[in-house]
């Protein structure tokens, strides 16, 4: 089963429904970024990676080992930046939908943020489009 798209919004600190990121061209294409809502230990991290004028987000947390995926700095995808990569253990995850094909949490899923692109700015959508959102996800 694929990522609760509501999980991240019962986290502490998480952003509200809405808020916008920043400009899509803040991330290299095949590159990740993350974002920090608040400080210290409690602080929501998500992130995002790009490919072409696409954007996926995703909180910040590894099901496998409950770190957060970029136990490196800003590394938040393989070499060739064709999937998510955990920098800690190495367990990666498709794009489009979070699932993990390699490494020690396969089978697992990543809990999505629900992203849009509008005017070249990557914003949460908002509550009320959750439903249109989740329909573009079903492959």
């Amino acid at each position: 089963m694929a990522g609760d798209p509501r999980y991240w919004r019962m986290r502490p600190q998480a952003p509200a429904w809405g808020t916008v990121l920043g400009p899509l061209d803040d991330i290299r294409d095949g590159a990740g970024k993350e974002y920090r809502f608040g400080r210290g230990k409690g602080a929501f991290s998500m992130f995002v990676v790009r490919r072409g004028q696409a954007v996926w987000g995703y909180f910040n947390l590894c099901p496998h080992f409950s770190l957060p995926l970029n136990y490196r700095a800003e590394q938040f995808t393989n070499e060739d930046g064709s999937l998510i990569r955990c920098s800690m253990h190495f367990a990666e995850f498709r794009f489009e939908d979070g699932f993990c094909v390699a490494g020690a949490a396969e089978d697992c899923y990543l809990d999505p943020v629900p992203l849009t692109v509008a005017d070249g700015e990557i914003r949460i959508i908002d509550e009320a489009d959750l439903p249109i959102w989740e329909a573009s996800q079903i492959r």
